[in-house]
Formats: C-alpha cells, structure tokens, sequence
C-alpha cells in the first residue's frame, strides 16, 4: 500500500480542493463592486438634488417664509403661525412629562373649575375624606 502522506515523494497529495486565493479575490471585487455602486447611488442623489433646485421658482415676496423644523420637549415644532399636528420623535420624553404632570395632579391641591368651585384634591386626602363622610346614597 503506498504511503500518500509523504511529501519527498514527489507524488502530489490530494488537498481540501478550497482555493483561498479565489475567496480572497471574490471579498476583494465584492467589496470594490458595492463601494463603487453606492458612490453611482451618491452622485445620482446629489445630481438629482442639484437639478431640483435649480428648477424651483422663486419664492413670491407676500409667500411665507420657510420654516425650520426644530424638535423641543420630544415633539417636532414647525413654528410659524399656523397649527401643525405634533409629531412624536421622543416618546419617552412625551411620556416622562406625561407622568411627571399626573404625579403634580394627584399630589397637589388646584382648581378644575374655579367658576364651579371644582377643586382638586391630592388622592391620599380624598381618599380619608370618603372614609370619614362615605358615598352618597339614594334614599327611595
């Protein structure tokens, strides 16, 4: 039986048939193809960006001004005078000031209506104030 492990025999031996060579080629052209597509994808953004606004008219000078978006207490504001709808960006801001606004309610005294003489009460003490008089009820 013929030893095939030995290499001073000048006989070749049988390998695991990957070439590591041609990975490396294909990660290489893999790579290129993908960074050259995004810069086409780029330049075509930024070609069609340009056309665009070469093409807008300009602006009448009775037009309202053009209004920067900015982004306060996690909603976007659009400013100007006229109401937008609030879009959330940040809701856990929302909803801290949310929380933060319904603890200040239930633990503190205010009015709901001064005209009616509504008034607000912290839970604690309108819960006390239920035990000591109880609920109404319907005499029949």
């Amino acid at each position: 039986m013929a030893d095939t492990n030995r290499h001073d025999t000048g006989v070749p031996v049988e390998d695991d048939g990957i070439s590591y060579v041609g990975i490396g080629w294909f990660v290489v052209i893999l790579t290129v193809t993908i960074v050259v597509c995004m810069a086409i994808v780029w330049g075509m953004f930024e070609w069609m960006s340009s056309r665009e606004t070469s093409r807008e008219a300009a602006r009448s000078p009775l037009a309202a001004p053009v209004v920067t978006p900015t982004i306060e207490e996690g909603r976007v504001l659009l400013g100007g005078s006229n109401p937008q709808p609030g879009v959330l960006v940040v809701e856990s801001t929302v909803l801290r000031n949310f929380l933060d606004t319904e603890e200040i309610e239930l633990a503190t005294y205010g009015w709901v209506d001064e005209n009616a003489g509504i008034v607000r009460l912290p839970i604690e003490r309108a819960k006390a104030l239920l035990l000591e008089q109880g609920l109404p009820s319907r005499d029949r």
